[in-house]
């Protein structure tokens, strides 16, 4: 038994939380769902301890200490909560840089998995065949993808200790439909067999069989509290009115080119003779498992990736390393994707959304505001970036993306933590204002995005 007794939570003079009670029994597993903002993550963190209440009590029937040292170590040990942000777990020295999983090639100091993930096989839990980490445990964390370090991360965490709680916010952002189903089956077979209780923060993604109740908070309350029976995840757009893109032929002028493409680290090869050209207008996606080489194809694009230089990579018909510097290209393309989340740091930047964005003097402030409003983010643009959520923060991101008029637009994983509301935001946005004779390559692992958003496809 979990339960809360008037607590209320303040936080810069403002106050989140009031008064709330509720008592979660210890055979329930729950999903707490609700919009961007309303409070998810915060309640999440009271439970694990990682954030302290102003006011008001949480007792655990578990925890049997008295005095604070031990309840803290019982705490700890007990109730595990893994946060939405795995790679700034790992990487909490503050010195990454989002570019450097594919800058670390021979860097003895960067930390490896097998440094990291400690002895697993010691529990003797029989992992999902496509939970097993083996191939990764030489690899840097940074060479990780996202998909990949939340593996990594969900591992690591039980190779510790089993808990008697687990706490898992958004959990199934970036992971692949066959993961998600193998995250989904090791979270109830783990529950099962060591009696650990779940509860999740999550938006539309098919669950554990083992969810069994519902949380819906908004604007920091619980407003409904019900049943929970498992559905099958939304694979259809819900609001009708939303048209397709279609492909479109603009010209046949190549906007970008692969030409037998070999991506290699030492004995493993990521991308093998790859050929590849996508033309002016037209919509692509790329789908496959996690780790298969969908980011490392934008990283190369984008010049971040240093063997983009050794390959034949055509952009805008120059071949790369022609002369043309990394910033020429940028101007051309705009991008977005996982990793400049998580490299944000959040936690440290004290200033506003508006502020952050507008000191990038490229950034109009009227184009600024008008999409601000459009996005409805009014509400949090104003606030400290340390205390957005996450959804907010990818919203924030993607306003940034759109505040920029490119010729190739490079989304990865654009509708991660958003709620259903953002996502239709971003889709209509995107058919109203996506110009006939821009580019756009999706990274997706759902096939309502592909589906919307592209007329052409590629499986990794």
């Amino acid at each position: 038994m979990i339960e809360l007794k008037e607590v209320t939570l303040v936080r810069s003079g403002l106050t989140l939380f009031q008064n709330l009670n509720i008592a979660i029994a210890s055979n329930e597993h729950w999903v707490i769902t609700g919009p961007s903002g309303a409070g998810k993550t915060l309640f999440l963190g009271i439970l694990a301890g990682a954030i302290h209440p102003t006011k008001g009590s949480i007792h655990f029937d578990f925890i049997h200490s008295k005095d604070y040292e031990g309840i803290y170590a019982e705490r700890k040990s007990k109730i595990h909560y893994i946060k939405a942000h795995a790679l700034q777990t790992f990487l909490s020295d503050n010195t990454a840089f989002y570019q450097q999983r594919y800058y670390t090639i021979g860097d003895e100091r960067t930390r490896l998995v097998k440094d990291l993930i400690g002895e697993i096989n010691t529990l003797n839990i029989e992992f999902p065949s496509s939970f097993n980490i083996t191939a990764l445990l030489n690899l840097p964390i940074t060479k990780l993808s996202n998909g990949q370090l939340k593996k990594v991360l969900i591992l690591k965490n039980l190779s510790a200790s089993i808990p008697r709680v687990l706490l898992l916010d958004y959990p199934y952002e970036g992971l692949d439909h066959e993961s998600r189903a193998d995250l989904n089956n090791f979270i109830t077979f783990i529950a099962n067999e060591f009696l650990i209780q779940i509860i999740i923060v999550d938006h539309d993604h098919e669950l554990p069989t083992i969810i069994n109740k519902r949380m819906v908070i908004n604007n920091f309350t619980i407003v409904e509290t019900s049943d929970y029976s498992v559905k099958k995840e939304i694979t259809q757009q819900n609001n009708n009115n939303t048209k397709t893109l279609q492909q479109l032929n603009i010209t046949n002028e190549p906007v970008v080119e692969f030409k037998d493409v070999t991506i290699q680290y030492g004995s493993r090869i990521i991308i093998d003779n790859f050929n590849w050209t996508v033309r002016k207008g037209e919509r692509w996606a790329l789908v496959g498992r996690n780790g298969s080489g969908k980011t490392t194809l934008f990283s190369i694009i984008y010049a971040d990736h240093p063997f983009a230089y050794s390959q034949k990579v055509f952009l805008f018909g120059k071949r790369r390393g022609s002369g043309e510097s990394i910033w020429d290209i940028k101007k051309r393309i705009s991008y977005l994707g996982p990793e400049l989340l998580s490299y944000l740091n959040p936690q440290y930047i004290t200033e506003s959304a508006n502020q952050y964005l507008l000191k990038d003097q490229t950034i109009k402030a009227d184009k600024l505001s008008g999409l601000i409003t459009y996005f409805k983010a009014e509400h949090f643009f104003d606030c400290p970036i340390k205390q957005l959520s996450s959804s907010q923060l990818q919203l924030m991101l993607l306003i940034q993306f759109f505040t920029k008029e490119a010729d190739l637009l490079l989304l990865d994983e654009p509708f991660q933590f958003l709620d259903t509301e953002q996502k239709q935001l971003v889709s209509d946005y995107l058919v109203k204002y996506l110009k006939p004779e821009t580019t756009l390559i999706l990274i997706s692992h759902y096939k309502k995005d592909i589906a919307l958003w592209t007329g052409l496809k590629m499986v990794l």
